[in-house]
């Protein structure tokens, strides 16, 4: 069959519309809907600000900057991610990435694990939300050091009934072209603390300023923010489209045998940005190389931040299990029951289901 892509672009009318309308403009790089697009996220945050910026990497990077984490500081972080980028922002301040374990059954920051390695040069926590789950950042907030909370795979998302964006010191957003939303390559930063949100945007761009304070190139691009308008306006959609990819692909585990404690899902308020789910370690290989030989973009997620993968059991356990699979709203009907029949098939030759809680 024909390999179904690990993504896909879900761009409507509207959509080729402003991107048509912002080219035309000339307006490509700088231009009114960088401001029109940070109010608008700010409003789906549930915060004072937003700063829209370049990436996901330079949100961390002005987060950190803006709290004054800087050399010789610590910053805590799970152990394992999906790119390096929590990792990087951290060494870019000239501060020592701190790893913690995960929780058990999700690749989110274990607060007990993190408060066990809290020092007195602990200056900030880097907790994302992977695969769409939230994670505790209430339990966090509660060690008392400022947390920066990574929406890049949530926004949408609420914990508590509060949005994902508005729970920690401040937040971060990626609007690369895999996320949830996308501005084509694209950041933010959001938070209520007004004096924190300036720095940002003071040091996100050196234009026009003289003084001897160091400023990045680090803005989004007006082109961007015209089609990160549009997808922001259909998140609502983009993210039931999601959820119910997800539970298709749910059924089909049930149907393939697997015990309940095989989805890796979040509580009510989760988005799933990658439905995630556990086979036993040992099978895993053969199950992603049947789902490959199918056409079928299965992947492992996750990789480790630290060579040391023996200090973090939970994490090394859950890293070694996990599959997940593309919920992008841009798969057809007819993609998705492929992917749902293909993994009904491969689980029962695979799988081999002996998963312990």
């Amino acid at each position: 069959m024909t390999p179904i892509p690990d993504f896909r672009l879900a761009l409507d009318a509207e959509g080729e519309a402003e991107v048509l309308r912002t080219l035309r403009s000339g307006q490509v790089a700088v231009g009114p809907d960088i401001e029109h697009f940070e109010e608008a996220l700010a409003h789906q945050a549930g915060v004072a600000a937003a700063v829209a910026v370049s990436s996901g990497f330079s949100a961390l990077h002005l987060a950190l900057i803006a709290l004054g984490v800087g050399e010789g500081d610590e910053v805590l972080m799970p152990c394992v991610s999906t790119c390096a980028a929590i990792r990087n922002a951290a060494i870019a301040v000239g501060a020592v990435p701190v790893f913690a374990d995960t929780n058990r059954f999700d690749f989110n920051l274990d607060p007990e694990s993190a408060r066990e390695r809290i020092t007195s040069r602990t200056r900030a926590i880097i907790a994302p939300h992977h695969t769409g789950i939230v994670s505790r950042i209430d339990l966090l907030n509660a060690l008392g050091i400022p947390v920066i909370e990574d929406c890049a795979q949530a926004i949408g998302a609420s914990l508590h009934g509060n949005p994902v964006g508005s729970l920690s010191t401040l937040s971060v957003f990626s609007f690369y072209a895999t996320k949830m939303l996308t501005t084509v390559d694209g950041g933010a930063v959001a938070g209520d603390r007004t004096d924190l949100i300036a720095t940002v945007r003071d040091r996100r761009y050196y234009g026009g300023s003289w003084d001897s304070t160091l400023r990045f190139n680090y803005k989004m691009q007006n082109l961007g923010a015209a089609l990160g308008r549009v997808q922001l306006r259909n998140l609502k959609h983009s993210i039931e489209r999601r959820r119910l990819i997800g539970g298709i692909y749910a059924r089909a585990l049930v149907d393939a045998g697997a015990p309940p404690e095989t989805v890796v899902q979040g509580a009510e308020g989760a988005v799933v940005f990658r439905f995630a789910f556990r086979v036993a370690s040992g099978r895993r290989p053969m199950v992603l190389a049947a789902l490959e030989r199918e056409g079928i973009p299965g992947r492992p997620e996750v990789g480790f931040l630290t060579p040391d993968r023996s200090a973090f059991p939970a994490a090394e356990r859950l890293a070694s299990e996990t599959v997940t699979l593309p919920t992008y709203p841009a798969l057809t009907d007819e993609e998705v029951g492929s992917i749902a029949a293909t993994l009904t098939r491969v689980l029962r030759s695979e799988a081999h289901w002996t998963l312990p809680s």
